[in-house]
């Protein structure tokens, strides 16, 4: 329980000193940042693996990865497999239940219930599950990385400030029990409800990360890029 609560503190205390210095940055350059225009409520939205490509360097700032992202990925693939089972296993019982007795038949058909169930909360999760967060468009979205059905990544993106900051205006408690949490969630105006896990995740750029999580979306973007080269300010 101490291990755990000094955890939640440490965290706590990252996240305070991460927005002091994005506070502090986006006030500097708020009033000559431009305004984003509202982006459109389609994101754009592509399928790919999750090897790098040249995106990935010339213009991509990740933030934060998902813990266990290939673990997951495994079982949302395994589960694929079991369905294909329960489903080459069903189907002859229930050819065959006048035949078979009613015990068995019942048994096939709840086997098959039961994995088409599991495999649609395993898709659920998958579809909300954040195994990447990074800025992209030099720093105008932010790309939201998830599964599709087969266990292949999903890359979405929006516009910074469609994002709902999940950590905007919190006392130094509130942070400490934002920390603890397993998941916190990160909603995207007119789309899903995605999870993230800050305790157990990998923050790959925290300050950027905190900014666009708890600021408003003129700090945010004036954060992300410079007003006068429209290049990323870290650059």
């Amino acid at each position: 329980m101490s291990h755990s609560t000094g955890t939640a503190r440490s965290c706590a205390r990252a996240l305070e000193r991460a927005f002091t210095s994005t506070s502090a940055s986006a006030s500097a350059s708020a009033e000559s940042a431009p305004r984003v225009a509202l982006a459109s409520r389609s994101a754009t939205r592509y399928a790919s693996t999750f090897t790098a490509n040249a995106d990935d360097v010339n213009d991509v700032v990740k933030l934060y990865r998902g813990p266990h992202i290939k673990l997951f990925r495994a079982l949302v693939r395994t589960k694929i497999a079991q369905l294909g089972a329960a489903v080459g296993l069903a189907t002859p019982l229930f050819l065959s239940a006048s035949d078979a007795s009613g015990t068995l038949a019942f048994a096939g058909i709840a086997c098959g219930v039961g994995s088409g169930a599991c495999s649609a909360a395993l898709q659920y999760y998958a579809r909300r599950y954040v195994g990447e967060l990074a800025l992209v468009d030099r720093g105008k979205k932010l790309r939201v990385s998830t599964m599709d059905f087969w266990g292949a990544r999903v890359d979405e993106r929006f516009g910074v400030e469609r994002v709902k900051p999940p950590l905007s205006n919190l006392s130094r408690g509130e942070l400490e029990e934002i920390a603890n949490r397993t998941f916190i969630p990160l909603d995207i105006i007119g789309e899903r409800q995605y999870v993230v896990s800050l305790r157990h995740g990998d923050l790959l750029d925290a300050k950027k990360l905190f900014a666009v999580l708890g600021s408003d979306a003129d700090a945010r973007t004036s954060h992300a890029t410079s007003p006068r080269t429209g290049r990323d300010a870290s650059e």
